[in-house]
């Protein structure tokens, strides 16, 4: 009986992957003494953010901060050891003039603990007279002398919806969602932090968004022929809501020009992994030649296509294509994770990008560009991807990859090593 890959990757995304962490063999040493000191201490693996205006004076900050090497049972008294937290406002990235500061401590008025990640709230004030700004999070390593930044832009105007209404599980949560999606038929609020009778409302676009252009191509698409005005939906602030239809959704205060609109995904209960076959055909398009693009689309059996496909990339070896399906995929759902706003997060250009080239070495940012470098080996210079943010209908988290033919001398050899099982997740 042949064996179907398309069910070995059900199967891969309802199992956990477990990882063996490999321990030093002990020995009366002070330097390897020393070195697992530095392996056991927290550090920090990543923060994101959000805020919202609280009224014309305030605006609270909510944050979600993941700390690796972290013991069961630390104590906030140990952890304000480890870190010193501070906070502070600049009028742009890159400049070391504050306009206010402020510092954090690890304590229960501040911090809360959900499961493997901390989460963390505090108020800023909104200053007057500045349109926006640039509010940097550091959390300092005090023994080591190294910090973790995290930057968060600030419309002090308010000028999105976003600003002051987010999307909560239940009515009377006080920390919103952080996934930049919604399950259908799932309850969620919208709320402001303090009530509101303002009106307000969602309009539904049908997702006909397309994978992202190849980073060589000289082809431009208009954003919004890939979306169709389906209805628009009035909301109540503060009172449960629930979609049953996938697609697009705007939250905004306008439905005609929605300009103030915060765009978001209402996806099926396996988003970010993904199990339905036409879209599993679909994300293969950047490993993909066109005749394999071609013959995907052509085959109407959507699980068969999908076996065929990789069974024929890997030339017939069984274990290389189930080791493609599972690396593959898996790159896909951490791009949902991470990029999806209005779209999923593997067909945006940055999606693209972290598909095929996986996470950047180095980023660099300001408030219009964003720039990925990925480290070579000495022999050649860094890979460099740069995205200007432009805004659209449905977001201002839009990025763009200036996109050159030079690409092709490195995109493709990334490409075959993909086809021959030589990326490793």
């Amino acid at each position: 009986m042949r064996f179907s890959l398309y069910i070995l990757f059900i199967l891969l995304t309802s199992i956990a992957c477990k990882v063996q962490q490999k321990k030093p063999v002990s020995k009366e040493s002070a330097v390897l003494d020393r070195a697992k000191d530095r392996e056991s201490k927290p550090v920090v693996s990543s923060i994101n953010g959000k805020y919202n205006f609280i009224d014309s004076t305030n605006a609270r900050v909510f944050m979600v901060v993941e700390l690796a090497n972290v013991a069961e049972d630390i104590t906030f008294e140990k952890l304000n050891k480890v870190f010193r937290i501070q906070w502070s406002i600049l009028p742009e990235y890159g400049t070391k003039e504050k306009l206010k500061s402020g510092k954090l401590e690890f304590s229960d008025e501040v911090f809360k603990k959900v499961d493997k990640n901390y989460q963390l709230t505090f108020d800023i004030p909104k200053l007057k007279n500045v349109e926006s700004a640039v509010m940097v999070l550091d959390f300092i390593d005090i023994e080591a002398a190294t910090k973790y930044t995290f930057d968060l832009p600030i419309d002090f105007f308010a000028k999105k919806v976003d600003t002051r209404y987010l999307v909560y599980d239940k009515k009377d949560d006080v920390f919103p969602k952080f996934i930049p999606y919604i399950y259908e038929g799932a309850e969620f609020v919208v709320k402001a932090i303090n009530p509101s009778q303002e009106k307000l409302f969602l309009k539904r676009y049908s997702n006909l968004s397309l994978p992202a252009l190849s980073p060589m191509s000289a082809s431009k698409r208009d954003p919004m022929s890939e979306f169709a005005s389906e209805e628009v939906i009035e909301i109540v602030p503060g009172e449960p809501v629930s979609l049953k239809q996938k697609g697009v959704y705007v939250l905004t205060q306008n439905s005609d020009s929605h300009q103030d609109g915060y765009g978001f995904l209402v996806v099926g209960e396996r988003f970010p992994r993904d199990t339905e076959p036409q879209s599993l055909k679909e994300s293969l398009v950047y490993m993909s030649t066109p005749k394999e693009i071609e013959e995907l689309k052509n085959n109407e059996n959507a699980k068969e296509a999908l076996d065929l496909y990789f069974l024929n990339v890997a030339k017939g070896n069984q274990a290389l294509a189930k080791q493609l399906v599972k690396t593959y995929y898996k790159r896909v759902a951490d791009a949902n994770k991470l990029f999806s706003t209005y779209k999923e997060g593997w067909k945006t250009d940055k999606g693209m990008v972290f598909v095929i080239m996986g996470p950047p070495s180095r980023v660099q940012r300001n408030r219009q560009r964003e720039v990925w470098l990925y480290a070579q080996n000495s022999n050649n210079s860094e890979i460099i991807f740069t995205f200007y943010r432009k805004t659209n209908a449905f977001t201002d988290q839009n990025f763009e990859l200036v996109r050159y033919p030079e690409y092709s001398s490195f995109w493709y050899p990334f490409v075959e090593a993909w086809r021959t099982g030589n990326v490793v997740e």
